[in-house]
């Protein structure tokens, strides 16, 4: 309830409210793009192109989404918009999980591994689903793809997972 009435303030010009948005998304946000990017500066980067696009743009918000969706939503727009204009020699690095995500060394490695081996439509949809938290209409919504496909592919990065996981033992 008080996400609703901070977003509500912000789009009517708010700056402290919009501030605490900022407090109460930072992290996320810098982990998601971090998990795209793996540089710790380039995600700061990107994280403070998302903050500032969210701040120009708050009054164009509608409702009808959950917040966070947008938020991520520009976030992956962002991703999308640095590697399309990146050198053509950069390639989009593994994904690798944030350090305070996993208890154990490795734990880190096998999904490093993992999830570098998954396509990357359901790389992100594993991101999102389980180390984001996000509900599969939000993901729907940041990727606009159907929560069909949303679902399959969480369900399907998940069974080859799995099925990775259990060749390495």
């Amino acid at each position: 309830m008080k996400e609703l009435l901070l977003i509500s303030r912000a789009v009517r010009g708010d700056r402290d409210a919009l501030e605490q948005l900022v407090r109460l998304y930072y992290e996320k946000i810098y982990n998601y793009i971090f998990l795209r990017v793996c540089d710790r500066t380039l995600a700061e980067d990107l994280t403070q192109d998302v903050f500032v696009k969210l701040t120009k743009n708050i009054h164009s918000y509608v409702p009808t989404a959950s917040f966070s969706a947008y938020l991520y939503r520009i976030a992956h727009n962002r991703v999308v918009d640095y590697y399309r204009t990146a050198k053509p020699s950069e390639e989009i690095p593994e994904t690798k999980a944030a350090p305070d995500k996993l208890a154990s060394v490795d734990a880190k490695l096998d999904v490093y591994a993992v999830l570098s081996a998954l396509p990357p439509e359901q790389r992100e949809c594993i991101i999102l689903y389980y180390l984001q938290e996000l509900t599969y209409r939000e993901i729907s919504q940041i990727l606009d793809i159907p929560i069909p496909t949303a679902k399959s592919r969480v369900q399907r990065g998940l069974a080859a997972s799995k099925k990775m996981m259990e060749e390495k033992t």
